[in-house]
């Protein structure tokens, strides 16, 4: 079953409350209570990214190898994007301009 919270609007207290939905609905028509709604706006996500890669590593609390964060994947790291630009400003052997 579901977790709501609720705020009794004549004690301004907030409180926690495991019920079905039709018991809600039922719950909802006391004209001192109010439900309140909870927003989880600190979570992000970029697809297993260096953001998400780095969240996981940061949790962990085992330290592997020598303790450095090493991302995997299609994560470009800085070295790699700096080499990345290099290849593609040089010309092929074929190419005049």
């Amino acid at each position: 079953m579901p977790l709501y919270t609720f705020k009794n609007l004549q004690t301004n207290e907030q409180y926690d409350e495991v019920m079905s939905y039709e018991d809600l609905q039922k719950y909802l028509k006391q004209d001192h209570i109010e439900q309140v709604f909870k927003i989880n706006i600190y979570r992000y996500s970029d697809n297993n990214g260096i953001k998400d890669q780095e969240t996981s590593w940061l949790r962990d609390p085992k330290v592997e190898g020598n303790g450095r964060f090493e991302p995997y994947g299609k994560v470009k790291t800085a070295e790699r994007d700096h080499n990345h630009k290099i290849k593609k400003q040089k010309k092929h052997f074929g190419e005049t301009k």
